[in-house]
């Protein structure tokens, strides 16, 4: 191979050797290495090392600043949602959609289904969609490889009614009701067909 020489300083010599296309097979053993995994990807991976929190109840508290019934909702729905999709926590193989209105507590269903399905908003997998009434509030999930059905879990509005607006001192026995109650006295599960693939 030859190497070219340049002069920069007295004393410094810059060896240069021929650039790629002096050496077509050089470029060619380097477009033929698979690229480096440089985004996060669902699944069993080195994207995914967190562990499922033992104490749920505690996690709500650090994540949110106080246990309420929003956030326990959100985490049993949460919970819902992996075991409908066949999903597994902090594995990011769920798209997550939060459908409240953008306001508290409402909103307070997203800090319940992080902690539910280590789903995250910085990952993009679970994102807030504004509704306008109480009665449109829900999750909508499907899995990310494209098999299974849409799932909706949609909350019983009047169990909404009871929780919404509540003083600070009732918190802890409302949010001890709802981990308690049947999952069918606070919402249903609905599967509907996924969207086709686009053609393009």
């Amino acid at each position: 191979m030859k190497v070219f020489v340049r002069l920069l300083l007295p004393g410094i010599v810059l060896a240069l050797a021929p650039g790629p296309s002096a050496h077509p097979e050089a470029a060619e053993s380097v477009t033929n290495q698979p690229p480096a995994q440089t985004h996060s990807r669902w699944g069993p991976n080195a994207w995914n090392e967190a562990e499922e929190p033992a104490d749920w109840w505690g996690e709500i508290k650090r994540v949110h600043g106080h246990v309420g019934p929003w956030n326990v909702l959100g985490w049993r729905m949460g919970r819902a949602a992996l075991r409908e999709l066949n999903g597994a926590w902090g594995r990011h193989d769920l798209d997550i959609v939060c459908h409240v209105p953008l306001a508290t507590p409402y909103s307070c269903l997203a800090d319940g289904l992080v902690v539910g399905t280590g789903n995250s908003l910085g990952r993009l997998d679970l994102r807030l969609a504004e509704v306008m009434a109480l009665d449109e509030i829900h999750i909508s999930a499907q899995r990310k490889d494209g098999t299974g059905p849409v799932a909706l879990f949609i909350p019983n509005a009047r169990y909404l009614e009871k929780i919404r607006s509540r003083p600070a001192e009732e918190l802890e026995v409302l949010s001890q009701e709802t981990a308690r109650l049947p999952e069918a006295e606070l919402f249903v599960v609905r599967k509907l067909p996924r969207l086709p693939k686009s053609a393009d």
